[in-house]
């Protein structure tokens, strides 16, 4: 579906008229040729994302762009179907959430700026045309592969900064919907995991990856709601 361009510090997939959904820090919903996922430097404490996105791509073509820590040397894609996916993959910054009963060994405080360059980026796209609430199923539905994929590899759910580009082809067959029993969300699924692991086998050379106790940041989940009956 995509052309790459990839570079130590940006993967850029192209297809022209994409229709893209992004939970990303430039969110919502784009009609754009290109996605962007740009590798920070370490250290990156810039606040002004959008501008820093600009001039990281210069005069190439606007559209959703995602941030992370990770080298683009260490992203990877996998195919099935109507759908491909690409990801990168850093687990310096889990988010844990217990439940009653999970131990709570190396419980980390919240950050206080709530962000670390770790970060697992995801993109989606599908030759087929779904409608705005499809794109949204779909996105839900990588997601959701994401997060079963690291638990798991990882023993996680996520890291604190993690986000989700998807994207539809509006001049192909149209699709109602994108969950997880439908061809498009089934083949989703199975990209997202593929392209998860590919990219955390290269991300750690092959190791097991950091367990959340050994990490230097991220957070655990403490609170304690009350619960209502609706």
């Amino acid at each position: 579906m995509f052309e790459y361009e990839r570079t130590e510090d940006r993967l850029t997939l192209r297809r022209p008229g994409t229709r893209w959904l992004s939970n990303g820090f430039d969110g919502g919903y784009h009609e754009a040729e290109a996605a962007h996922n740009l590798t920070v430097p370490e250290g990156f404490d810039r606040t002004d994302l959008g501008t820093y996105a600009a001039e990281r791509l210069g005069d190439r073509p606007p559209g959703p762009t995602l941030l992370t820590g990770v080298s683009q040397r260490h992203a990877r894609g996998a195919r099935c179907g109507p759908v491909e996916a690409v990801a990168t993959v850093g687990l310096s910054n889990p988010a844990v959430l217990p439940v009653e009963g999970d131990a709570e060994a190396g419980a980390h405080e919240p950050t206080a700026d709530g962000w670390r360059p770790g970060t697992v980026n995801v993109f989606v796209g599908t030759r087929r045309a779904l409608d705005d609430g499809a794109l949204a199923g779909l996105l839900a539905t990588a997601v959701e592969a994401k997060t079963a994929t690291l638990l798991a590899a990882a023993d996680i759910p996520g890291t604190t900064s993690d986000a989700v580009v998807v994207g539809s082809d509006p001049e192909g067959s149209p699709s109602t919907f994108a969950g997880s029993a439908t061809e498009v969300g089934d083949a989703a699924r199975a990209c997202v995991r593929d392209a998860v692991l590919a990219s955390l086998d290269a991300r750690y050379d092959g190791d097991d990856p950091p367990t959340p106790e050994a990490a230097r940041y991220g957070l655990t989940t403490t609170r304690e709601p009350s619960g209502f009956e609706p």
